[in-house]
């Protein structure tokens, strides 16, 4: 679904239905010496807050006006149509997806290349890019007038972190030779499957994309509409001989029940 429009050439690394997980948020903290008189600044560390705190935390963000940057811990990054759509499902994926990005010690995506799926209007993609990757987002084609201008309302930001970003769009059902060739390190989406009909069209754009780009990572944000429609894509996917896992999480990190963060590989 989506043609080219803002980074240079990005490259991506890396269902059967197992349990949702949850991700735990890394915050930082400053710490000021103990037997100070005078306060002096020292480095922040990161730290893993209470588990059961942090839910409460994620789901008080949820629920209030806190806006997508400061959900995905970056200051300063604004969507327009942010407003309208946060809060919704698949608002509520592509956070996630930034948040896994942003914690998970092993999906250390700074400098890396990375293809979006599906951006909407850009939440994972940019967040990544924030990050310091250089992420290529694609849509369909009436979606990437929206996505461009987060970019440029991004752009600052994300050059400012050493990432990079573009927009194109695509369509997945005929995606070009160079797209297909990335190269990418990381291939990421949110709520991609989302009817009976998108497993067909999704699961051979994956397999075309994971021929091409050896190695690379499939990282998803699945949103579990039915069981119906995560047994579908299961099968379908299987006969593209895709195979699909809950991604790794670190060990305190708890099941989330609507929305699984996934990989996907070659069987």
């Amino acid at each position: 679904m989506r043609s080219l429009h803002t980074t240079r050439p990005a490259a991506v690394n890396a269902l059967c239905r197992m349990p949702v997980l949850r991700f735990v948020g890394v915050r930082q903290v400053r710490q000021l010496p103990a037997t100070a008189n005078t306060p002096k600044p020292v480095s922040c560390q990161a730290v893993k807050l209470d588990a059961e705190f942090q839910a409460l935390l994620e789901g008080a963000m949820a629920r209030s006006s806190c806006s997508v940057g400061d959900r995905v811990g970056i200051i300063g990054l604004k969507f327009v149509e942010e407003g309208r759509k946060e809060g919704c499902p698949i608002m509520e994926s592509a956070i996630r997806l930034g948040c896994y990005l942003r914690d998970y010690k092993h999906a250390d995506i700074r400098g890396r290349t990375i293809l979006e799926l599906g951006t909407g209007i850009g939440v994972a993609g940019l967040t990544a890019a924030a990050f310091g990757a250089t992420v290529l987002l694609t849509d369909l084609p009436d979606v990437v007038p929206v996505a461009s201008k987060n970019l440029a309302k991004n752009a600052d930001l994300v050059r400012g972190a050493g990432g990079l970003a573009q927009v194109a769009a695509l369509d997945w059902g005929s995606p070009s030779q160079e797209l297909l060739a990335g190269p990418w390190e990381y291939i990421i989406g949110s709520d991609l499957v989302f009817d009976d009909r998108s497993p067909d069209v999704l699961a051979p754009l994956l397999q075309r994309l994971l021929t091409a780009n050896s190695g690379a990572t499939v990282l998803l944000a699945h949103l579990h509409r039915s069981s119906q429609l995560d047994d579908r894509m299961t099968d379908v996917f299987a006969r593209h001989g895709l195979e699909i896992r809950l991604a790794p999480r670190d060990g305190d990190d708890k099941p989330e029940e609507d929305i699984s963060i996934i990989s996907v590989r070659l069987r």
